[in-house]
């Protein structure tokens, strides 16, 4: 039998601190959503972290603090997640795909071809952990006043993340760090932290509703917030994250040493053969196709790569045989 692409890692304080929070009082938003805001900004160095219920919800949250309305024109990779590009057809905004380079990651020339007066902000997608062109486009937007956004859904635990004016880190179940759905936005300043964790929940601060009863709105929040549930599960498994990552880089370490494969924090790729991708190009979709553009790498390197597995259940013998497994 195949060995699973992804598999949770679920830790045994995990397990502990999800019974626990079960047998409390408190389900909802409350003091193990704060714990572990802090936690996670001290673990990574982050500041100004605010806990969402996903990776979603943080670009959501992201692409809203940013400022962008119906016909600001967005630079975004052509190869990410759906999930990156969604908000931004909500939103109305003018989609410019960007072309990949061939470590997949986004073509930073094809992104300053593509940069005109109506680009509001271009999003950076650490693809499978990645973080190369991440230091240009800092230097890019920062240069033509640009907003640079990361989707850093895969890239907790690599070594270069977390330096946009927004990131946007996904917990989702087969995440390197997850709390079985959930997510987190970090911003750069205080305020933009402060109005966040009003939006994720209806537009109210929920620690001053909390001390003096109900209050007025003045924006239209949503219901983004972490429950005590999701952050138990996410705490335990933080506190267990130095384990995995070792686990991880085993593994990485002896898939980079193989012939005709690259591997990065989160996806191992095998080239010059067809399989399972897991993320595709976004402009074959209907919703996306009216943005379709030149993207000749793209095109190029469509059908040439796999993935292999990568997760802390993959022995090194496992590793050997899913790369001559065609």
């Amino acid at each position: 039998m195949a060995v699973k692409l992804f598999k949770p890692y679920v830790s045994w304080r995990a397990i502990w601190y999800t019974v626990r929070t079960l047998l409390s009082d408190q389900l909802a938003e409350g003091p193990r959503v704060k714990q572990f805001e802090e936690e996670f900004g001290k673990k990574f160095n982050k500041k100004n972290v605010v806990a969402l219920n996903s990776g979603t919800s943080a670009l959501e949250l992201a692409y809203e603090l940013a400022g962008i309305k119906e016909g600001d024109e967005v630079i975004t990779p052509v190869l990410t997640c759906t999930a990156t590009n969604l908000p931004l057809v909500r939103l109305g905004a003018k989609i410019v795909f960007a072309d990949i380079d061939y470590d997949l990651n986004i073509n930073i020339s094809d992104v300053e071809k593509k940069i005109t007066k109506q680009t509001k902000a271009v999003v950076f997608v650490h693809f499978g952990g990645n973080n190369r062109g991440l230091r240009e486009l800092l230097k890019l937007c920062k240069t033509r006043g640009i907003t640079l956004i990361e989707d850093a859904a895969q890239a907790v635990g690599s070594d270069f993340w977390g330096k946009a004016d927004y990131t946007c880190v996904s917990l989702q179940a087969i995440k390197t760090l997850t709390s079985g759905d959930g997510g987190f936005l970090i911003t750069k300043g205080k305020k933009d932290c402060k109005k966040a964790k009003r939006l994720r929940w209806f537009g109210y601060d929920r620690e001053e509703k909390q001390k003096k009863g109900d209050s007025d709105l003045k924006e239209a929040g949503y219901k983004f917030h972490m429950s005590d549930i999701t952050a138990s599960i996410g705490l335990g498994n933080l506190r267990s994250i130095d384990k995995v990552l070792k686990k991880r880089k085993e593994l990485r370490d002896f898939y980079n040493s193989q012939l005709g494969v690259i591997c990065h924090n989160w996806l191992c790729i095998q080239w010059g053969t067809k399989g399972e991708q897991h993320h595709y190009r976004n402009d074959r979709y209907t919703i996306f196709k009216k943005f379709k553009n030149d993207c000749p790498i793209m095109d190029e390197l469509e059908n040439s790569w796999r993935l292999l597995p990568f997760h802390h259940g993959v022995s090194i013998a496992e590793a050997k045989k899913a790369i001559y497994e065609i």
